[in-house]
């Protein structure tokens, strides 16, 4: 498996270019392992999501002939139209609303990773981040940090399992209160109780605040690395930024 990885200083944080992936997102590589469980004879693909999960699913859809539905509020069917989604966007006001949509559509035979709650799909990011891990170990021998947007919990918990056991630290970073970034969520505040897919790992995975003023996740995350000591000893996980001198 192909990593995009490289550091935009010789002294700065490595960075991995989700953005450089099939779908634009990492979330790719999360639902491709996923699908490959999906029941023959799916109708479609839906999903609650207004970012990178729509995205990949998008990409995915396309690959297997199939239509897609992304439930979102306003500002992520903006955002996905403005990254080109070529499936349908449905606005919703409330996530029970949405709740209550993709189960219907989920009766009918659509296929819903329920990516809120599903914790499979934390073994499908430990699946590519173990590689991950292992590629990072070999080419950049420095790190020993991973921080990474927290959004539904499955990358942050599944490079937790993959890389904590070799003696790496790992960070899930939330966005500052009042402050939203695409994709991410305040744990505290954007929860499902018991059956939100981090409630399990809650206790043992870091989560950390960014700071206010950040226009996207990569200025977060970037910022974030850049305070540490050692800088150098930083993976960033970028889910969709792609490197800007390509």
């Amino acid at each position: 498996m192909h990593f995009p990885l490289s550091r935009l200083s010789p002294a700065g944080p490595v960075v991995l270019w989700g953005g450089e992936l099939p779908s634009g997102g990492l979330k790719y590589l999360t639902f491709s392992r996923y699908l490959e469980s999906m029941p023959e004879g799916a109708c479609g693909l839906v999903e609650l999501s207004g970012s990178s999960s729509s995205l990949a699913l998008d990409a995915l859809g396309k690959e297997r002939g199939l239509p897609v539905l992304a439930l979102t509020d306003t500002a992520g069917a903006a955002y996905l139209r403005g990254q080109g989604f070529g499936g349908e966007v449905r606005t919703v006001r409330r996530l029970s609303e949405a709740w209550e949509v993709a189960l219907g559509y989920e009766r009918q035979g659509w296929c819903w990773p329920r990516q809120l709650s599903n914790g499979a799909l934390v073994g499908c990011v430990e699946g590519w981040a173990s590689e991950l891990r292992d590629f990072v170990r070999e080419a950049y021998p420095s790190v020993r940090l991973v921080v990474s947007g927290f959004g539904t919990g499955a990358t942050v918990v599944g490079l937790h399992r993959a890389f904590t056991p070799e003696g790496y630290d790992v960070v899930g970073l939330q966005p500052s209160l009042g402050a939203p970034l695409p994709g991410w969520r305040r744990w505290m505040e954007q929860n499902l109780g018991e059956a939100d897919l981090f409630h399990p790992h809650r206790e043992e995975v870091v989560l950390e605040t960014a700071g206010p003023k950040h226009s996207d996740g990569l200025a977060a995350l970037l910022t974030y690395a850049r305070a540490e000591a050692r800088p150098d000893e930083v993976l960033v996980i970028s889910h969709n930024a792609r490197p800007p001198f390509g």
